[in-house]
């Protein structure tokens, strides 16, 4: 029997009968089922050994790092979204929504503020109120508080006006919400005058004369008069005037300023005509300027022998050189230009440096607005 089992463990022939079976040659060759099968498995642990060792020596992940990383970037991305509204969108509606500050400016947007947008129908909703109406009028809107200087606007509404001396007439009360008390008398009305800031040694005389502005309106509208109602009661005022004969405005304004009648100074009309020089006087004539027809010595006359200043703004006869003299300011009348226009002029005269006015300019001030 042993014969027979080591017969049975000895080398088999071939499927040919020619030679030993390969496999079996290898499986007869290990010494024992235990090592056997380690010489098999070897070559699996070899291959499988480096990736565990990596594995356990790769370092275990801190989760607090992914929430480090999470916050930076939250971090960054809230920043970019915050720049956005608080950088960009206070310009993109500016640009966008209003013509203030950008009134003929070529800038591209939603809407324009050229005159170009007009033909191509997308100017701004406030184009006509912000670039057009200071043109037109003089006053402010809460379209034009702080607006950016224009050329051509009449007055201004802008942060520095006072400064310039050229705010619009209610600049104070819409722009600054200031309260009027141009109809308050003042406490001390005999305190130097004083004119945006300037200080005159010697108050100025203001004769201001409305033509055909009868002297019930005061008396019955005085409230909605402010600013002539406190002319009238810082100056000097009558409740009325008899006016000389005939009551044009030529003979009464020149009686005012000579203290003739009109057949005493020669201005007895509007139209005259003189046999003995056989001309004929006429407002809109080029005989107006002939100082022939004006008798008298006008009050700016009389200032200029004194050696004081006087300025005129459209005073009957102010505009003619009588006996070769004329006010030291004055303005050739030109019925085109608006009252607030004239006003202004006015108190940029008042305005004029010290050095500008003198010691005594303006001691005698001629004024009117005729209609």
């Amino acid at each position: 029997m042993e014969r027979g089992g080591q017969a049975g463990l000895g080398s088999r022939e071939g499927p040919a009968g020619n030679g030993p079976d390969p496999g079996c040659a290898r499986a007869a060759a290990a010494p024992g089922d235990g090592q056997a099968a380690a010489a098999l498995l070897a070559p699996m642990d070899l291959g499988e050994e480096p990736l565990e060792k990596a594995a356990r020596a790769r370092p275990a992940k801190d989760p607090n790092t992914y929430k480090v990383l999470s916050l930076v970037l939250s971090v960054c991305v809230l920043t970019t979204i915050l720049g956005c509204i608080f950088g960009l969108k206070p310009s993109c509606a500016k640009e966008v929504k209003s013509c203030k500050g950008r009134c003929f400016e070529r800038t591209f947007g939603n809407c324009r503020c050229d005159v170009a947008c007009v033909d191509l129908g997308n100017c701004c909703l406030d184009y006509q109120e912000t670039c057009i109406e200071p043109e037109r009028i003089w006053t402010c809107s809460k379209f034009r508080c702080g607006e950016k200087r224009l050329s051509r606007s009449l007055c201004s509404c802008s942060d520095d006006c006072r400064d310039k001396g050229d705010c619009c007439v209610n600049y104070s009360s819409v722009c600054l919400g200031e309260v009027s008390n141009a109809h308050l008398v003042p406490q001390q009305p005999d305190i130097p005058l004083h004119g945006g800031g300037v200080l005159f040694e010697m108050p100025p005389t203001l004769l201001f004369s409305l033509d055909g502005f009868r002297a019930e309106y005061l008396h019955t509208w005085g409230g909605l008069l402010p600013v002539i109602s406190k002319l009238k009661n810082c100056g000097t005022y009558t409740k009325n005037m008899r006016p000389v004969y005939p009551t044009k405005t030529f003979p009464n304004h020149y009686s005012i300023v000579t203290g003739l009648y009109p057949e005493s100074h020669g201005i007895i009309d509007n139209k005259i005509y003189d046999p003995k020089m056989n001309a004929f006087f006429a407002l809109k004539s080029k005989e107006k300027f002939n100082p022939e027809w004006y008798k008298g010595e006008p009050i700016w006359l009389t200032t200029k022998y004194q050696g004081l200043k006087s300025g005129t703004f459209f005073w009957p006869g102010s505009d003619v050189e009588i006996k070769g003299i004329l006010p030291d300011i004055y303005k050739m009348y030109n019925g085109s230009i608006p009252f607030e226009e004239r006003i202004l002029a006015v108190l940029k005269w008042l305005q004029l440096p010290k050095d500008e006015r003198r010691t005594r300019f303006f001691r005698s001030f001629i004024w009117t607005s005729q209609q």
